[in-house]
């Protein structure tokens, strides 16, 4: 039985994987960004602060699933210090430029919800050339 990227080139098989993953992950940190930011707005609608409470409570959650779908799925390797390291710091640097994004768009008057979705998929690019190398080299090894 194929899988979902079973009929591409090996060569493009881990990258269609980062996006099918990279989607779930966006939908997901997306959702819960919307979610808070509404409860938010509502709430304490003059607090702009909580804008960046809810993208960091989104990336948080996301990131937890992403990982382990990145590790089995993506680059299909077992979950281990030396990747979950990479990981880390892959996700801190894409957490910054996710932020770096959502504030610039803001700050260019594109509303808050849009402006959140495009940082995620903007920085999910950037993201996959920084893991690449810590996965594919655990990849080599075995």
């Amino acid at each position: 039985m194929k899988t979902l990227t079973g009929h591409l080139p090996m060569k493009y098989r881990s990258a269609a994987r980062f996006v099918l993953v990279g989607a779930l992950g966006t939908g997901v940190q997306y959702g819960i960004y919307y979610l808070l930011l509404m409860v938010f707005n509502r709430h304490w609608p003059d607090m702009g602060i909580l804008t960046s409470v809810a993208f960091t409570a989104g990336f948080v959650v996301e990131m937890v699933c992403n990982y382990f779908l990145t590790s089995y799925y993506t680059f299909r390797v077992t979950p281990s210090l030396k990747n979950i390291g990479g990981f880390l710091f892959g996700r801190a640097l894409n957490y910054v430029i996710q932020l770096l994004f959502l504030h610039t768009m803001i700050w260019l008057h594109i509303s808050a919800e849009w402006a959140g979705i495009i940082a995620i998929m903007l920085a999910g690019v950037i993201n996959y050339f920084v893991l690449l190398p810590f996965f594919r080299q655990q990849k080599k090894e075995k």
